[in-house]
């Protein structure tokens, strides 16, 4: 390891995947200047493979003068065809070392490893693409103990393990609240459509038949919304069974490793050190079911795309203390959660009746069956009434406890020595009431976490902001 080496050939067919995309983003409208004009068409015939060879040549340069080893605290990479470009990176930057292996790469005992850094910014800081597993595993154990080699003792050989049952995933994929997503994604596809086959006249044939339905029998509304749905809840309950199929978690001492994934296979290590927040997820479909998700705040970017934060996504409520007393007690916050003031309620009641009236109104004006729409703002209003009731707060010595609602309700614990400020704000109608809201930072891949709280009581949101600050700078007001 501490050796140059280089990455398994099966890289050379990574980088050709990689760059390739790259070039024909890059190329595909000179492609097309050139397809239409016959005097260039002859030429393609000949360039086309001209210019394959070569690339292909070159990546095998590429992937030859690629090589990684370790020097004292750092790990380098020196790569570069015509020009030669090296990288350090101290081990003290390195948060989390991930790895991934698709279809291909497990067939061939490969892994694709992904080491992020401090400041990385959205993407890791760099990827090697192609290592053995046994490599891959000496590498990151090698960065992630600060460069020691470690003999195994009998105490790091105990772990504690908890695996996602077939029975979780189905209901997680069940509960998923991903359709949105999937809904959005329909739609972008859709508009793509327009571009590459004009003569379908997409969006014109999805704007008449809105219209039809809009004209006609509310039945026909609604099934066709619900056909939408249903459409969107079987893709969004495939993708949810693909990407966390297999999910398994493990704690080893100071570290976490997670593995999850049908198609492809990814594994991260994230040490205990460097996660900053937990947050506790009740959907508004899993709350019933008294189930919970549990995701976490790091400083890398491990959870960037949304999945990757999560510590395990589907565990009864009731395993929660348990599961966090094992995994990360420093998240443990036993005891009730302190509510609002009684002078809160009017203003979630208010910020959820007045967009549903305003919507209800317009209903009424343009669409036949518009009175049907008044039901808005009564939804609104039990929405209101349950986002007060969730929301409140818990403060012990080391540690303090968010909770709040949009539609599920989040639970944030964050230890004092993981805040990065605090910022106290008021509006001058919470002003009347002595009302404040509690803005929590911690730090995260780039410019950081936030968690609001709103219309707590001024005198005990001071009081929180004084205990945790210890009068210092570190906490902002504005009124």
């Amino acid at each position: 390891m501490y050796k140059p080496q280089r990455l398994h050939p099966f890289a050379i067919f990574e980088f050709i995947v990689r760059k390739g995309y790259s070039l024909a983003q890059a190329l595909l409208p000179l492609l097309i200047i050139a397809i239409a004009r016959e005097e260039f068409r002859q030429w393609l015939f000949l360039v086309i493979p001209v210019f394959l060879v070569l690339f292909v040549a070159y990546t095998i340069m590429y992937w030859l003068r690629y090589v990684f080893y370790i020097s004292g605290q750092e790990l380098r990479v020196e790569y570069g065809v015509l020009v030669r470009k090296k990288r350090y990176i101290p081990f003290e930057r390195i948060q989390t070392v991930q790895m991934s292996a698709g279809v291909l790469q497990r067939l061939l005992g490969l892994v694709k490893v992904q080491i992020e850094t401090a400041g990385g910014g959205s993407k890791a800081e760099f990827v090697l693409d192609a290592l053995a597993r046994e490599k891959a595993e000496e590498l990151q154990r090698t960065l992630q103990s600060g460069g020691k080699q470690i003999a195994e003792t009998a105490d790091e050989k105990e772990y504690i393990e908890y695996k996602l049952p077939t029975r979780s995933l189905l209901l997680l994929a069940t509960t998923s609240n991903s359709i949105g997503v999937v809904l959005s994604g329909m739609f972008v596809v859709a508009s793509q459509l327009d571009d590459f086959f004009s003569e379908l006249d997409v969006w014109g044939k999805v704007g008449a038949y809105a219209q039809h339905l809009a004209s006609g029998k509310i039945s026909h509304i609604i099934f066709t919304v619900f056909l939408l749905f249903l459409l969107a809840w079987l893709l969004s309950l495939l993708g949810t069974i693909i990407q966390f199929g297999g999910f398994k978690l493990r704690r080893e001492a100071g570290n976490i490793n997670i593995s999850r994934g049908v198609f492809q296979k990814q594994q991260v290590r994230i040490p205990l050190s460097r996660i900053q927040a937990v947050k506790v997820v009740e959907s508004l479909l899993r709350q019933p079911l008294g189930m919970v998700s549990i995701q976490i705040v790091s400083i890398s970017n491990t959870g960037t795309k949304g999945e990757g934060n999560v510590l395990f996504p589907l565990l009864p409520k009731s395993d929660l203390a348990a599961f966090l007393e094992k995994i990360a007690p420093e998240f443990i916050m036993p005891g009730e959660v302190q509510g609002l003031p009684s002078k809160s309620r009017r203003r979630y009641l208010l910020i959820n009746i007045i967009p549903a009236l305003i919507i209800a109104i317009l209903c009424v004006i343009y669409l036949p069956w518009g009175y049907i729409a008044f039901i808005l703002p009564l939804l609104g209003a039990l929405l209101g009434n349950r986002q007060y009731l969730d929301a409140g707060y818990q403060v012990m010595e080391d540690k303090i406890l968010l909770r709040s609602r949009c539609l599920g309700r989040v639970t944030m614990i964050i230890p004092r020595r993981r805040i990065q400020s605090l910022h106290v704000s008021q509006n001058p109608l919470q002003a009347r009431n002595h009302l404040s809201n509690l803005l929590v930072a911690v730090a995260s891949c780039n410019t950081g976490i936030t968690f609001k709280l709103k219309g707590m009581d001024k005198q005990k949101c001071g009081d929180i902001v004084n205990y945790f600050t210890g009068g210092e700078g570190a906490a902002s007001h504005s009124p």
